[in-house]
């Protein structure tokens, strides 16, 4: 906004206050409001036009509000203009991220003519605010308030680089959020999931250049109970909740295994010399503590305290031990740690145990065990055999093939009973819960606040499957199902860093219905009507946009999100 002095034929000079915008590739000029004759403007005080021009450089000219007149055709046929524009919000992050930079570098020197960035950001966006298949992205790119001109063939051949620059694009993610937001890497969380496919064959091994590549998809424990074939992904997180990388497994490679080779990754891929991992009792065991011990790192994991096999006895004992709980005043949560040494492979380890007690779990677990008892006592004889010859059989019924009155063995007709001594058993470790970790010199509260922080990647997961539809995988070669995975990590880091500056007020339930709401349409002299719910309008408030006008000229729609 400027101010400008015009003359006529006659040399009259005029004052008015303009601004210009861009339509299309036009840069154009549009009065504000017009204020007269210089001449008599200056009658009252000469430094009226230096005055004027100081005014609205410092933005203290508010002008009077502007009308527009809308000419309406009672004939014009149903149409829906609409664009979304709240895509905005999400490109100027995917845009800081800097992987432009990664795609050009890469195709530098290529005869490529293909848009790598402006594929990846029409997939991510299309991946956050409404999940579709490659195909229908390209389809209704229209969709988003914009410039995208993308055919389905270019968006298709990108997935194959995207696949291939996975590594690089996360490590350019890693520098930028470290930056930013303050990342350490010191201190990260780790859990596993997998995503079932829509076919129902596995992968079988291929041959490329001599060498056997192992099946991708395969059968495997499906977190979803599915029958399909499914991959496993591993996830890392920080201390803020924000991913930091991922890594693919097949799907017949159990959560244990994955550990070891995802924080090898990691470590090389940030260059981190030493780290600590957070994870649950699925990645707990002995191998994966040799390692990391070899390593030099560390961890944190919860521990296995029931059952009568599997659990360490020393812990069960320091459990059940009645000295030196730390008990809470409203007797609802206790907590008591030990140091402890053991032999593993040869060597002694020192460990912190932190065993706590909540009265909450507690009465969870005794809920569970009833439920599960009644059940298995309304069972017939048949019915509990064929539960014992299931994998695992079923917790509390006992195996038994000796004749209760005279003790003689039946090996062919065996007595199915409830074991009363195992329920007995487990009820003592009701409420229990024990961690452990390599950091001894790790406070019982940064335990438990490191712990409880791990809840947060299932929450990465939930976003992931629910809001982004991470499944079911239709692509099918392993370059472009990495690439998808690739487009959904991108995105639920985008989608955390807007939580972030929203200083997690709106779930990503909300942010996503907010910026859907966002939506856009034409008028006329260069002016577009903007729409947007209450939860989009609290999303520019918590980022300090002053955003509440209906009718914004085009220009300043371009710019909203900068």
């Amino acid at each position: 906004m400027f101010v400008k002095v015009t003359k006529n034929r006659e040399g009259t000079q005029y004052v008015s206050i303009v601004e210009g915008y861009r339509d299309k590739d036009k840069v154009k000029q549009r009065t504000i409001k017009s204020l007269g004759k210089l001449k008599e403007l200056e009658a009252g005080n000469p430094n009226y036009l230096s005055e004027l021009k100081e005014d609205v450089k410092a933005g203290k000219f508010q002008p009077e509000p502007e009308t527009l007149s809308l000419t309406l055709d009672l004939n014009k046929k149903i149409s829906n203009p609409l664009q979304n524009y709240g895509w905005l919000l999400l490109d100027e992050i995917f845009r800081s991220l800097g992987l432009a930079k990664v795609l050009r570098v890469h195709q530098k020197g290529t005869n490529s003519k293909i848009d790598l960035n402006e594929s990846l950001r029409l997939l991510t966006v299309k991946r956050i605010l409404d999940p579709q298949s490659k195909w229908k992205s390209v389809q209704s790119q229209g969709d988003l308030f914009g410039d995208f001109n993308l055919s389905p063939q270019d968006v298709y051949r990108s997935l194959d680089t995207f696949s291939l620059l996975s590594e690089q694009i996360q490590l350019q993610m890693h520098h930028v959020i470290s930056k930013s937001v303050g990342r350490t890497g010191a201190l990260v969380f780790y859990d596993v999931t997998n995503y079932y496919f829509e076919t129902d064959l596995d992968d079988e091994p291929i041959e490329v250049d001599g060498e056997t590549l192992p099946a991708f998809r395969k059968r495997g424990p499906s977190k979803e109970k599915r029958p399909n074939p499914i991959v496993q992904m591993g996830l890392f997180m920080d201390t803020n909740g924000i991913p930091i990388a991922f890594r693919l497994f097949p799907g017949n490679c159990v959560d244990v295994k994955t550990y070891l080779p995802a924080v090898e990754q990691i470590k090389k891929q940030f260059g981190i010399e030493r780290i600590v991992v957070v994870a649950d009792k699925g990645m707990n065991s002995k191998n994966n503590i040799i390692e990391t011990l070899k390593n030099k790192d560390g961890y944190l994991f919860s521990q296995k305290v029931r059952g009568t096999r599997g659990a360490p006895k020393d812990i069960q004992k320091f459990a059940l031990d009645s000295e030196d709980w730390i008990i809470n005043e409203q007797e609802t949560f206790a907590k008591k740690s030990m140091i402890r040494k053991r032999k593993v492979d040869k060597k002694e380890i020192t460990e912190k145990i932190l065993v706590t007690w909540n009265q909450k779990y507690d009465f969870r677990e005794k809920i569970r065990r009833e439920k599960s008892v009644e059940y298995a006592e309304k069972l017939t004889a048949g019915e509990r055999f064929r539960m014992t010859m299931k994998k695992g059989g079923k917790r509390y019924l006992d195996v038994e093939t000796v004749d209760e009155e005279t003790g003689e063995i039946k090996r062919l007709v065996p007595h199915i009973s409830i074991d009363e001594e195992k329920i007995a058993f487990d009820e003592q470790f009701d409420g229990i819960n024990v961690l452990i970790t390599s950091e001894t010199e790790m406070s019982d509260q940064e335990m438990l606040d490191s712990y409880r922080s791990l809840s947060r990647i299932e929450d990465c997961f939930k976003v992931l499957k629910t809001n982004f539809d991470a499944r079911p995988i239709y692509v099918w070669t392993q370059p472009h199902i990495e690439a998808h995975f690739l487009i959904c990590f991108i995105s639920l880091t985008i989608m955390r860093l807007l939580e972030h500056k929203l200083e997690w007020q709106l779930s990503p339930e909300r942010i996503q219905s907010a910026l859907l709401s966002a939506q856009c349409r034409p008028l006329e002299k260069g002016y577009w009507e903007v729409f947007g719910n209450e939860d989009f309008l609290k999303i520019n408030e918590l980022l300090g946009k002053k955003w509440s006008h209906q009718f914004v000229p085009l220009e300043v729609l371009r710019t909203y999100a900068k």
